[in-house]
Formats: structure tokens, sequence, C-alpha cells
């Protein structure tokens, strides 16, 4: 999600289970009455091969710490029905089917799951998560998963943008002597505040894309993960923007992966299964149908071993 910890401030609803050791339709039972998401993952296919779950911290059950507050397309509440829906609530399912376990997303505010992983609240974060230096200190990843990109959105009827289309190299060059809107905290933030020629308009909580339709701003670098739903119209309670248009291919390519406490004894154990459960997401389909349903697939995909 290429945030930082000053992303955004929420009240934190992390179902942080300590010890309890309670196993089958009862663990079921006490999570769901936390507030806890735990749909069960449809039967795996005969065909693929099981993979061991030795490093969970409950038994049969893969927790992974995301926020939902905002979340689209990652994980978010339906607007239609409530219920968590996003492209990474489907990577976990996927991943706990291979394990022949439950899964439960653990709301935590987004700029505290640092923390909470350290304190193994969950076992993994599963959020737009990628390598930093900071987050080497404390965390070991897993092979990514997606390959996102920084995306240029401006107004459909912007004569200056005429000729330009999806197919166009642009980089931050394009956008000098603009002002342009991001979210407070992703990775486009830091992209242009390093370019001096740019006038940088942060948002937090809302996004710009209101304000782009408006002109008040002369275009949007984002995510082009977050571009699908907002623009795009894809998943559960996204619409498409005809006020609005991407330009250029996406560009400062960055990886996201899934992150392990360091310090837990079964973290290594627990990277190399779900690493092994990547492994077959992307040999087998899996995770190629997913981006495609969610608008997100791109040909950046195939360079991560997406088949």
């Amino acid at each position: 999600m290429a945030h930082d910890v000053n992303r955004r401030v929420f009240l934190q609803r992390a179902g942080q289970i300590g010890g309890l050791v309670i196993t089958g339709s009862a663990l079921e039972s006490v999570l769901a009455a936390c507030g806890g998401n735990v749909p069960t993952a449809p039967q795996s296919n005969s065909k693929t091969a099981k993979i061991a779950s030795g490093g969970l911290k409950l038994p049969g059950f893969f927790q992974w710490g995301s926020t939902s507050d905002n979340g689209a397309p990652y994980v978010y509440r339906d607007p239609k029905t409530s219920k968590l829906v996003g492209f990474e609530l489907e990577i976990a399912v996927a991943i706990a089917n291979l394990m022949g376990v439950t899964q439960k997303q653990v709301e935590t505010d987004y700029a505290q799951l640092d923390q909470s992983l350290q304190a193994n609240a969950f076992d993994v974060i599963l959020n737009g998560w990628e390598i930093t230096e900071d987050r080497k200190k404390t965390e070991i990843f897993s092979q990514p998963y997606y390959r996102n990109g920084q995306q240029i959105v401006v107004r459909a009827n912007d004569s200056r943008f005429a000729g330009k289309t999806t197919s166009d190299n642009l980089s931050l060059t394009d956008l000098e002597g603009l002002t342009v809107g991001t979210g407070a905290g992703f990775k486009a933030e830091e992209l242009l505040a390093a370019d001096k020629k740019i006038k940088l308009k942060s948002y937090d909580p809302d996004l710009p894309f209101n304000d782009l339709a408006l002109g008040r701003i002369d275009a949007v670098l984002i995510d082009f993960s977050t571009v699908t739903y907002y623009v795009l119209g894809f998943g559960s309670g996204g619409a498409v923007n005809k006020d609005l248009k991407l330009i250029g291919k996406a560009f400062d390519d960055s990886d996201y992966v899934i992150a392990f406490n360091q310090k837990n004894p079964n973290a290594v154990t627990l990277q190399k299964e779900v690493d092994q459960a990547l492994t077959q997401l992307k040999n087998n389909g899996t995770l190629k149908a997913i981006y495609q349903r969610w608008g997100l697939w791109t040909d950046q995909q195939p360079a991560i071993g997406i088949k």
C-alpha cells in the first residue's frame, strides 16, 4: 500500500487472541464473538499439494493483520453487505486453503501493524506491505505476490493531456510545473516531494480524486492498485469515474510482500510455508485470476513469476 507509519490514525480493533488454545468450531465461535472475520476457505483443489502449517500461532488458523479502514481494494467492508472483501482477503483465503486451515483478518490500525506484529498479535502482515530498511531490522519477508506502480491520473477533458494515453512512458518530469495530489504517507508523496518543480498537495484521510475532478489540482499520482477501485471502478462499491482518466504506464515499481516477526521462533518455518503456497498460487493461475477479477493484472506480474 506504500504508506508510512503516519498514514492514518484510526481506532485500533486488533483481535489479539493471546494464549487462548481452542480448536475446531469452538475457536471460530470465540473469534466471531470478538468481532472477527472468519470466513472458511473453499475446499482445496485435490490436484494441488497441501502446504504444511507448522509455523502458525494457533494450529489450524492463519491470522493476518491489516486495516480495512479506507482499505479498498486491498481489504475493506463491502458497502452493500458490510462483509469484508478485497483482493488481499482472497489471497489470504487461497493461502489458508492450501494449508487446510481457516484464515482470519485481524483488524489493526495501519500505523500499529509493525508493533502488533512484534507483539505476535497475528501471524503475518498482509496489507500492501513493502520492504524498507527499517522493516528489515525486525521483519523477514515472503517472496513478492504483487508488483505495483505509481499511476498518473488527470481530468478526462484536460486539453493539456489530450494526446497522452496509457501506452506512453511518462515520469515525474511530465508533472513538473503542476499541482499534484496524493495520499498522505503514500509512496507517491515521497516521490513528488523530492521534485521541487512539482507543487505537492497531500490528502488525509480523504483521497485527491474529487479535488482533481473539480479542477482544484492538476493531476494525481498514486498507487495503480488504488486507481483500479476509485477511478476504474473495479470491486464492490467501486464506480467508474468518467471525469478522470489514466495517462502513461505505471512507473517506479515496487513489490508487495508478506511480513513475519523476525524474533518469532516460528517465523522462518511459516515464511517457508507461505512461500510454498505463493509459488503454487503463482503457478496454478490463482493469483492471475484474482488480479484480473480486480482489474489489477499488468504486464509486470510475470516478472515476479505469476503465470
